[in-house]
């Protein structure tokens, strides 16, 4: 136990035979916070993102033993799930999405698996559900996009532009536009095929939510699974203060990089939003330089030049690194170390893995930043301010990148 005369704690607990029906995963994760998917990769490769000063050594058997335990328990057979479905349904009743995940102790990953869907588990186990539309597939294949949303604002909005009267693009208000582009290019960052007249680029939004009324049960897939983010809040979103708050964005709460560039209006009808594929951008009709960071970069995803060096400092103080090829006397580089001076925003957005258990993770939204201090240049580093001190455990896990 911790002592002034106790350095180091070494704890010795040996894999013995446990029953089939154990959960290593539960054991690994509680520990180390991984996610299921990388769960595997941590115990295959020593466990390399622990805090600074931890270590679990497992020998050869042991790390096979668990493996094959963590393997046969994470991966849910898809007839197991239809079943356990049926017996929770039992006679004529129905069941929720968020009811099934709590009552069978599944998680919403092994139900929005690749090719599958809460619809078509219902359809499976013979649930009712509504009528599936023309573009059912193309639309309920983006839920797990929609996964993250934690602020009560934009579920709220979403889930009303979900509903069966939702009002047209051309009655909402200014802000609840905003949020209909962002929801438009979740589920469709490509644009789908909708119209994209430069000219009247309101029809594109309309269009697209014209489009969803005629899919009931992918409305209300998706609503279900916003319902459970909005039920699952962790932080207390809050406003952006000052000119940025007609965004919408709120500190704290999760963003998909498809609803960052939208909000940021830096896509439209002549720019896809899944046509943006770097770390940083600059929004011209916010002003603002936007830093998308990934804290623990595999070698897998990135290439050496792209693996910067970001981390926190402190809960009021983040390092971040700018592109490899930009100097101090570029544009850019004075934009960033003199952008109070200019009257330009810096956004920082940020996220553990590139990757979680749904796909592609969502960034959270740090807020506003003022520059500091800066070292060295191709890349430059440079000490931000955050306007609003990070959460004590997204801290914690940005502090610990840099370990």
């Amino acid at each position: 136990r911790a002592a002034p005369d106790n350095a180091v704690l070494t704890a010795l607990d040996f894999v013995g035979h446990q029953r089939k029906e154990f959960r290593f995963d539960r054991r690994f994760r509680a520990l180390t916070g991984a996610t299921r998917r990388g769960l595997r990769d941590q115990v295959e490769h020593g466990f390399p993102f622990l805090p600074s000063g931890c270590q679990i050594v497992l020998d050869r058997q042991s790390r096979r033993t668990i493996l094959e335990n963590i393997k046969s328990q994470t991966q849910h057979r898809w007839r197991a799930l239809v079943n356990e479905l049926k017996a929770l349904a039992g006679a004529g009743k129905d069941v929720s999405l968020g009811t099934f995940l709590h009552e069978t102790d599944v998680e919403l990953a092994d139900v929005l698996r690749p090719g599958k869907s809460w619809t078509q588990l219902r359809l499976d186990a013979g649930l009712p559900v509504p009528a599936r539309g023309p573009r059912h597939h193309e639309v309920v294949r983006r839920g797990a996009a929609l996964a993250h949303v934690d602020d009560p604002e934009r579920a709220d909005t979403y889930l009303r532009l979900l509903n069966d009267d939702a009002p047209s693009y051309l009655d909402l208000n200014e802000r609840d536009q905003r949020y209909a582009r962002m929801l438009f290019f979740g589920i469709w960052p490509d644009r789908g095929d909708f119209p994209a007249d430069p000219a009247a680029p309101a029809n594109l939004y309309a269009a697209g939510l014209e489009a969803l009324r005629g899919e009931p049960a992918a409305r209300r897939e998706l609503s279900e699974i916003i319902e459970l983010g909005r039920a699952g809040i962790r932080h207390l979103p809050r406003e952006v203060a000052g000119p940025l708050s007609h965004l919408g964005l709120m500190t704290h709460a999760h963003y998909s990089r498809d609803e960052i560039v939208a909000a940021l209006d830096h896509a439209g009808t002549q720019r896809r939003a899944d046509s943006f594929r770097e770390g940083v951008l600059f929004s011209e009709p916010w002003q603002a330089d936007v830093f998308l960071v990934t804290l623990r970069k595999s070698e897998r995803d990135y290439s050496p030049t792209t693996i910067y060096n970001d981390y926190a400092i402190s809960p009021e103080l983040f390092h971040g690194e700018s592109q490899a090829r930009t100097t101090v006397a570029s544009p850019t580089g004075q934009r960033y170390l003199h952008h109070r001076e200019r009257g330009t925003h810096v956004l920082l957005f940020t996220r553990e893995h590139k990757k979680d258990a749904l796909g592609t993770a969502p960034y959270l939204f740090l807020g506003t930043a003022d520059y500091v201090s800066h070292t060295g240049e191709r890349p430059i580093a440079i000490t931000w301010h955050l306007h609003r001190p990070l959460p004590m455990d997204v801290f914690q896990a940005a502090a610990a990148a840099t370990a």
